[in-house]
């Protein structure tokens, strides 16, 4: 097997529905107008980073439970997770920058959004 088929392999052995909806709710929970309700409603400043990470865990959590998996697809879950975070700051992050759809806004209540 040469390095590409490795490389298709693990990219059609990841889990593309949690990916995907991962990275969109992601971004609908870090926009401005959410981060603002929630230190309103909580007056806790949490770095957008870990909210990404909270949010991971929470879905993969529900995800795993809502589909009925069994222990074997944890492993796949987690790669999804890990293949999300990455493909999202390296990626996604940049494409709405550059379209200037970046949830991240420069507010006084939350000086960590830009990481």
């Amino acid at each position: 097997m040469t390095s590409i088929e490795y490389l298709f392999d693990y990219l059609l052995g990841l889990d593309w529905g949690y990916i995907i909806t991962f990275i969109l709710i992601s971004h609908l929970v870090n926009q401005t107008k959410i981060t603002t309700w929630f230190y309103k409603m909580t007056k806790v400043k949490i770095r957008t980073r870990y909210r990404v990470l909270f949010i991971g865990i929470g879905y993969g959590i529900l995800v795993y439970l809502l589909r009925g998996y069994d222990i074997s697809k944890i492993e796949c879950l987690f790669q999804s997770f890990v293949f999300a975070m990455v493909f999202h700051k390296l990626v996604v992050e940049r494409l709405f920058a550059v379209l200037k759809l970046n949830p991240i806004e420069h507010t006084s209540y939350d000086d960590y959004s830009e990481e």
